[in-house]
């Protein structure tokens, strides 16, 4: 899993209607057929809406899309923290080498719905 805590833009993240990305740099997953991702539940208002993430391969700029639309909190929803979202995109293409890929997350536009807990991510090609 990979933490993600510093966004491209330098601001806090997760925040209600905000949009983030992030840069995961790691070796070319080819197709990304789901992601798990997640929070560690830590600091007031905890819960998060997630909408949706979309990754983007810096080098073939393909687009994968993973929706969401529901609450990652142990008070809302299903009380679930953790949610393995399937891809609902296009296909990547393979390689060796290491790729950069952009990360997009956007929180949903809902009261509370920003998190100030730890966000990890786990991308599966």
């Amino acid at each position: 899993a990979r933490l993600l805590d510093s966004p491209a833009e330098g601001r806090n993240p997760f925040k209600r209607g905000g949009t983030d990305v992030f840069n995961l740099e790691c070796v070319d997953l080819g197709e990304i057929s789901k992601i798990n991702i997640s929070h560690d539940n830590k600091g007031a208002g905890a819960g998060w809406f997630l909408d949706k993430v979309i990754i983007l391969n810096e080098k073939t700029s393909e687009k994968s899309y993973f929706l969401c639309g529901r609450w990652l909190a142990t008070s809302e929803d299903d009380k679930q923290i953790v949610r393995e979202l399937p891809a609902a995109g296009e296909d990547g293409v393979a390689s060796a080498p290491l790729v950069m890929y952009e990360v997009t997350v956007v929180t949903g536009d809902r009261r509370l719905a920003g998190t100030n807990a730890n966000v990890s991510i786990v991308v599966t090609g």
